[in-house]
Formats: structure tokens, C-alpha cells, sequence
């Protein structure tokens, strides 16, 4: 009767584990994922940026060129492609206008302010002469945001100082009074 038993119970084994085979059915679809390409830049500043507006108080003295202004901001997004674009860099130029005779026109850039994530850039490290030509501020942004407006990304600080070519105070002229374009720009490596 054992024997029989098991051998009734193996067949209902079979029969049932047989059906369910049998009606197993498998569907399947595709999803397609894409990261899009991203490369965006905003220059923030919550106030016009202006420099030199300083007076001289006392008969004798020299006016004072040492002005600086850190109300600008640049915030980014960028999503790279780890080999069409490895990282991204952005660079600073003088697009319109000149700079007065006798003075010089520097930029500092800051560390990211950490309110984003990702792969932030490297600032430069020192304080460089902005000219027209383009000057690199950041490199090796990868994919990251910085978040938007002030005190978010990348602080800008504009200095405005006499120059120290010979004659530099004797070329200041009031006349020369201008105000510049500055573009910058953020590209692929």
C-alpha cells in the first residue's frame, strides 16, 4: 500500500506540476531609457555690477582703484557624455567694450557653494586679468547642478585696479568711463 500510495501521489505530482507548465506564459516589452544631453548656463548677480565709484576726500592724495564686487554668480547644469564630452570647461572674455587707459580689470572665481550635486567644476585658483580674450575660470565640469540664483554655484568676484605699466596714473582720463560686455561661455572638452 506504501508503495502504491507514493506512486498516487507522484502521478498527482506530475499531473498538477505538468498543468502548471503548461500554462505558463511569458509577455515581455521594451523600455527605451535616455539621459538627454544637457549644457546650460545662467550668470546671476542681484545687483548691477559697478566699479570705480570712488572719490578722492583730500586734496593731495591718489584716488583709490582698489574696488572689487562679488555679486555675480554662475550657476550650471550639464549631463556629459562619459566619450562624446568628457567635461566641460567655462571661460570668461570682454565681448563689448574697452577698458579705460591705466587700469586693469581682474576675476577671482569661488568654489562651488555645494547647494547642488554631481560633478562640480574646479574654480581657478588665483586672481587673472580679464581681458577679450577667453580666459578659463572653470574645468572638468561633469555631470552636476549647481542650483539657481545667488549664493548658489560658482561666486565671481570682479577687482578693478591701477595698472602698474609706467604712467598709468597719468593716463587716467574721465572720459574713458565705459561700460563692458562679458560673455561667458561653457563648452564641451
Amino acid at each position: 500500500m506504501t508503495t502504491t500510495f507514493k506512486n498516487i501521489t507522484q502521478f498527482l505530482f506530475f499531473l498538477v506540476i505538468g498543468n502548471l507548465s503548461a500554462q505558463e506564459t511569458i509577455g515581455s516589452h521594451k523600455i527605451n531609457l535616455q539621459i538627454p544631453e544637457v549644457a546650460l548656463i545662467n550668470v546671476y548677480s542681484n545687483s548691477a555690477v559697478s566699479l570705480g565709484n570712488t572719490t578722492v576726500i583730500e586734496a593731495g592724495n591718489p584716488l583709490n582703484f582698489e574696488d572689487t564686487n562679488n555679486n555675480v554668480w554662475i550657476n550650471y547644469s550639464s549631463i556629459i557624455g562619459s566619450q562624446s564630452q568628457p567635461s566641460r570647461d567655462i571661460s570668461i572674455r570682454i565681448s563689448e567694450g574697452t577698458i579705460p587707459a591705466g587700469v586693469k580689470l581682474y576675476v577671482k572665481v569661488a568654489k562651488d557653494m555645494g547647494a547642488g550635486a554631481g560633478t562640480m567644476g574646479k574654480p581657478i585658483s588665483t586672481t587673472q586679468e580679464l581681458t577679450e580674450n577667453p580666459l578659463t575660470i572653470i574645468t572638468d565640469i561633469g555631470s552636476a547642478y549647481t542650483g539657481s540664483g545667488a549664493n548658489k554655484g560658482n561666486n565671481v568676484q570682479y577687482s578693478l585696479k591701477l595698472s602698474d605699466a609706467p604712467n598709468a596714473y597719468a593716463n587716467l582720463d574721465s572720459d574713458q568711463s565705459n561700460t563692458l560686455v562679458i560673455n561667458y561661455t561653457l563648452s564641451d572638452n
